[in-house]
């Protein structure tokens, strides 16, 4: 069903263009989705949508949208501009439902679980993800104070991996501690000091692979629960990388050693 909807006053205009805002995302228990490919993986997945927005529907997308239930609206640009976080938006928009994933139901017979400890950037966190998708993760999970899930910037990194897998927010290091060893787990954490070469490693079928912040590292908790330290080796003078490129080369070596 399509509508059209023109005027940046509309009641449903203001409350998407709030969904910016995190008190507003957990006020209305949703977020913004921006761009073709994103939405497309958004539809063909478990989630909720609650609404969609189109300055033009892409190419074969008019048949879906008649017979859809979800309500479709067509907007003129400067309503999409108001609504997203760009200033030159993709033509498509959804209004997508925040989902509650419990990590007590998450039991994983094998593989990486990526968790993420204190990553604040919204653009490196999008991409870990989208890293751990590609690399065949078991699923994702972000202790406290780690950037919001659904940040808008966080979203539009993950390219459309938010759908693929399970990703479980603002867990205690003792909650992912305890899960560990619940579920047989081994608990990796990336370190400097007392740390092994990941490259000479054999990683366990099950392990969870831990990636502080740039800034402080792995928090003293998860470092101290540890079962086993890793780092990159280092041939140049840099003295560290970009967490996002560090997480890919670690998460790459642990699919390497699965495989072998």
């Amino acid at each position: 069903m399509i509508s059209t909807l023109t005027s940046l006053k509309n009641d449903l205009v203001k409350r998407a263009a709030s969904l910016k805002m995190k008190k507003y995302r957990q006020k209305e228990g949703l977020f913004l989705l921006e761009g073709k490919r994103a939405v497309e993986e958004a539809l063909a997945s478990r989630w909720t949508l609650r609404a969609l927005l189109f300055t033009r529907l892409p190419e074969g997308w008019e048949r879906r949208a008649e017979e859809s239930t979800l309500p479709w609206y067509e907007v003129p640009l400067p309503v999409l501009q108001k609504i997203t976080a760009t200033e030159d938006p993709q033509s498509v928009a959804a209004l997508v439902e925040i989902r509650q994933e419990n990590l007590d139901s998450f039991a994983p017979e094998r593989g990486l679980v990526l968790v993420l400890d204190q990553i604040r950037d919204p653009g490196n966190l999008g991409t870990l993800i989208r890293t751990a998708d590609a690399l065949g993760a078991a699923g994702v999970v972000l202790l406290e104070d780690t950037a919001d899930l659904y940040n808008p910037k966080v979203v539009r990194s993950t390219m459309g991996s938010l759908f693929h897998l399970p990703v479980y927010t603002g867990v205690k290091a003792g909650e992912m501690e305890a899960w560990c060893r619940k579920n047989g787990y081994a608990l990796w954490a990336t370190a400097l000091e007392g740390a092994e070469d990941v490259t000479k490693l054999q990683w366990p079928a099950k392990t969870a692979l831990v990636l502080g912040s740039e800034a402080e590292g792995v928090s003293p908790e998860i470092l101290a629960a540890a079962d086993q330290k890793v780092k990159i080796p280092m041939a140049g003078q840099a003295e560290s990388l970009n967490v996002a490129v560090a997480g890919g080369i670690v998460m790459f070596e642990a699919a390497r050693s699965f495989s072998s």
